[in-house]
């Protein structure tokens, strides 16, 4: 059980680096990353359609192999297509997946930081206070207060920043006590 824990635990900290690495890109290049992120979900969506409509063409005489890849493959292009031809439609859905995302991640501090309070360790309040202020930061994403897609991009990234240095920090204590 303590390997698992500890690899757990190192799972937890690559993403909380990876957190703070998409939020300082988020920050410092807003508008372009959005291009980037839908042009390449666009992409990486007509890629995948295809490759699984080449996967049912090579297996179709296999006995099991069945229309699934073949009904993916074209929901797959669809959805490539839907998004290539309507970024603004990801654009908008993003900032929300991201603020909710945030949120649950907020609630699990908050579970971290009452467990070292019940292990009695000493300054569990400021893990306390660094989770009440992650769920704070994801509901304001999620519900989309800003008055354009840019700040709200920049915003993001410094949540995402905060959000992954407060695991990290938050992580290292849960993990010593």
């Amino acid at each position: 059980m303590k390997k698992l824990l500890a690899r757990w635990a190192k799972k937890g900290m690559l993403f909380s680096l990876l957190m703070v690495v998409v939020g300082a890109v988020l920050f410092i290049w807003p508008g372009h990353t959005l291009e980037l992120a839908t042009k390449l979900v666009g992409f990486g969506l007509l890629a995948a359609g295809v490759i699984a409509g080449v996967q049912w063409y090579r297996d179709r005489h296999v006995v099991g192999s069945g229309y699934v890849n073949l009904a993916a493959g074209i929901l797959m292009v669809a959805l490539g297509i839907v998004v290539l031809s309507a970024p603004g439609l990801i654009v908008s859905i993003l900032p929300v997946c991201v603020g909710v995302l945030t949120l649950v991640n907020g609630v699990v501090n908050l579970a971290q930081a009452l467990d070292l309070k019940r292990a009695g360790y000493a300054r569990w309040t400021v893990s306390f206070i660094m989770a009440v202020l992650t769920i704070v930061l994801g509901a304001l994403i999620a519900l989309n207060p800003f008055s354009t897609m840019e700040v709200l991009v920049m915003a993001i990234g410094i949540i995402l920043i905060y959000n992954g240095l407060t695991n990290l920090w938050i992580g290292s204590r849960y993990r010593k006590y």
